[in-house]
Parts: structure tokens; sequence; C-alpha cells
């Protein structure tokens, strides 16, 4: 295929690097946004003031020169000499710029430089394009992010729940900062995974877990059955959080992958392969009484090598064959028999927050930060790895069996 050559071809552009060339494309590229912006505040003045030079009738204010300004673009300020518009002695603001100045602009683009990792000491560093570095210190950068993160957490903490009917929720706790954080995500009849509750406290406690669960009901929680799932790390809290609330209304599934753990702790390590086969292989049968059988049977092994290990399944219990018991199987059953959910949420958490040194104290002044710094971090990496959350892997019938399942137990229980 024969090149079309164009010719002839400018001097300066022979001459350049093409690093050259794009910084002069970048320039042209900011004259036109900035010429477009300030086309914007001339129609903002002729509404006001009327055309150049045109008689004021009385209800126009008059134009009072121009004056330095800036206006958020891409991350960063841009100077621009702004036209003022007066009426009597009184500045009048014009609308436009009123929204190109908008906090929300530069928020947003601060914040989303840091959940990808930018530190707000480098973030003059990362800005590129179109912005440039005008007044973007490091204090501006914290505080951009304090009041976008602020957002994050009230929509998960403060949300009106009523839209959505939850099946199921996951409870689990983790160490973030010093602190345990306990995150709750709700799982709907319509097969969503919805982030609905974070407390921060010393410890995984039954008191922040109930405060938890008596914020998620007066916002509005609502069931798809007559009884709730309840899948948790096995917290002696968390069991008591959700039974003082909704006792005999929640079913509990104790998470396998967390009690592994707990068994992992008593034996010696030449077992530790061998109890996570036989506990995989338990979770994988199908039915409820042969799955049972499998566990009697790893009691007795453990009786043999460990007490506490063998004391350790116990305490566990059939809770851990709760979902072998509702008939549930597959794909559907593996998530709702572990707490990987949240797992997977808070290892973006930690992901995000890595360059994150100082939880507790302002690392220059000592003085205490406020105490909810831990959840807006988390909040944030929730929200922003929130859009790569699938929906979860179950069919129709399958929820269905559940919800029949739940509604089963729950009359049973208040028939007792």
């Amino acid at each position: 295929m024969n090149k079309t050559n164009i010719s002839p071809v400018s001097q300066i552009t022979q001459e350049l690097s093409s690093i050259d060339l794009q910084r002069i494309l970048l320039q042209r590229a900011k004259d036109t946004v900035l010429n477009t912006a300030l086309h914007l505040l001339e129609m903002d003045m002729e509404l006001l003031c009327g055309s150049r030079f045109s008689r004021k009738e009385g209800a126009l204010c008059h134009r009072g020169g121009s004056e330095p300004a800036s206006l958020l673009l891409d991350g960063g300020k841009h100077l621009i000499r702004k036209p003022r518009a007066r009426k009597g002695n009184q500045e009048v603001e014009l609308p436009t710029l009123k929204k190109l100045q908008d906090r929300e602009l530069l928020d947003r683009q601060m914040y989303s430089r840091m959940m990808l990792g930018v530190s707000s000491r480098n973030y003059e560093a990362v800005i590129g394009g179109l912005a440039e570095k005008t007044g973007i210190k490091r204090s501006s950068v914290s505080r951009a992010f304090i009041r976008a993160s602020e957002k994050d957490l009230d929509s998960i903490n403060g949300a009106d729940l009523s839209k959505y009917r939850f099946v199921g929720i996951l409870i689990d706790g983790t160490n973030l900062g010093g602190r345990t954080v306990i995150v709750a995500v709700g799982l709907t009849a319509e097969k969503e995974k919805i982030p609905v509750g974070l407390k921060e406290g010393d410890t995984e406690n039954a008191h922040v877990v109930k405060d938890l669960l008596s914020s998620l009901m007066s916002r509005n929680f609502t069931f798809a059955a007559e009884g709730i799932l309840a899948v948790l790390d096995g917290g002696k809290a968390l069991r008591s959080g959700v039974t003082a609330l909704w006792g005999d209304a929640v079913i509990i599934q104790r998470c396998w992958l967390h009690k592994l753990e707990n068994l992992k702790d008593y034996l010696p390590k030449q077992y530790h392969r061998q109890i996570r086969w036989r506990l995989k292989k338990m979770m994988g049968i199908n039915s409820y009484s042969e799955a049972k059988k499998e566990m009697d049977s790893i009691q007795g092994w453990l009786a043999a090598i460990s007490s506490e290990a063998e004391a350790s399944l116990l305490e566990a219990g059939e809770e851990l064959l709760t979902i072998h018991s509702l008939g549930i199987v597959g794909t559907f059953r593996k998530t709702l028999t572990t707490t990987n959910i949240i797992e997977s949420v808070m290892g973006a958490t930690k992901d995000r927050t890595r360059k994150v040194k100082n939880w507790g104290y302002h690392p220059k002044t000592g003085a205490k930060v406020k105490r909810n710094k831990i959840l807006r971090w988390v909040a944030s990496a929730i929200c922003s790895h929130q859009p790569k959350m699938k929906k979860i892997n179950g069919t129709n019938g399958q929820f269905a069996t559940l919800i029949q399942s739940l509604n089963n137990i729950a009359l049973k229980k208040k028939s007792a």
C-alpha cells in the first residue's frame, strides 16, 4: 500500500522533539479551554450588564473592569482575569465562575489520585495534562480528601436501605491502624452485595456490633423473608450482637475458613494440610446428613490429637453446616459459608492504605486526629472497590430455596 506524503512539512515541526510538540499541543488545548471559560464569563456579563457600550437600564449591573481569579480544572487551579460586575457598591457573583470554582471539582480529583496511592505530599508531582501547580498545598489535598471520604462514610453508614430486600448479612472484624473495624455487607434478593455499615472499636465487642446493627434497622434494613441469614467470623461478640437484636429471626452460618485458622492454632503444623483438606471436603458435601457424619469423623480424629482442637470444633458445632441444612448447593453455598466477600473488600482497603503512616496523631504537631480517620479511609476504599463487586453467583432457584428455608425455620422457631 502506497503511503501518502504530505508536503511541505513545517520546518518548526521537523526541528521539534516529540516531547516539545506534545507541550505545544497541551498549551494550545489549555488556551482553548481557558478562552472558552472566558467566553462563558462574558456571556454572564451580557446577561447582567447588557452588551458593551449599551445604555444601562435600572435593573442592569455595570462593568467594573477585571481582577485576578482562578478556576479549577483537571485537579489543579488555573489563573485567569475575570470581568467584574457591580450593582451599586456591591460585587455581583458570576454564576459560571461559581461553578468553575466549585470545591467538589478539586475534591474528587484529589480523592481519585489518593485512592490510587498518591500521598498528599506528592500530589503536585502527579498533576499533568492541562493542570497547573498553583495553590495545591499538602494541607489543601488533605482537607479535600477528608471532605470526599466523609461523603463515602456517610453513603455507607447513613444511606436509606428501604429499596433493598436482604436475604443475608456478612459481618467480620479486621484490624487497621491499631483498631478493630467491623464491616457489614448485605446480600439482597436481587443478588447484590451492598456495604451497609462500618464501626470502629478497640476490640470486636458486642456493644460495637449492637450499635452497628441498630443503625441498620433505623435506616430501614428490610428482610426478604421471615428470617435473615448471618454469616459470621465466629467471634462471640458478633453472635451476641445479632441474636440480641433479631432473636429467633436470625439463622447463623459460621465461616469455615475462620474456624480452620482457629483449629490450626491448636494443632501441630504437621496436621495443618490434613485439617484443611478434611474441612474443605466436609463443606463440599451436598447432603446435610453426610456432611454431619464427616464432621463427627473429624471430631473423633481431633480428639486423638488435641482436646483443645476438638473443643474448638464443638464450639462451632452445626452452625458450620447451616447452609447444608437449608438445602443450598454449588457456588451459591460456597459464597454463603465464608466471609470472603468482606476479606476481598478489606484486602483492597489495605492495599490502598499501605502508605498511610499516622492513623491516630498528626506526624508533625503530634495533635490527635479525628477519630473517624480509619473509617473514612475504609469507606473510601470500599466505595472505590464497589464497582468491581460482581453479583452473587447463584441461580434464581437457589435464592428461592434460601428464602423459603428462612421462612420455614423462622416460623418453626416462633411456634416452638
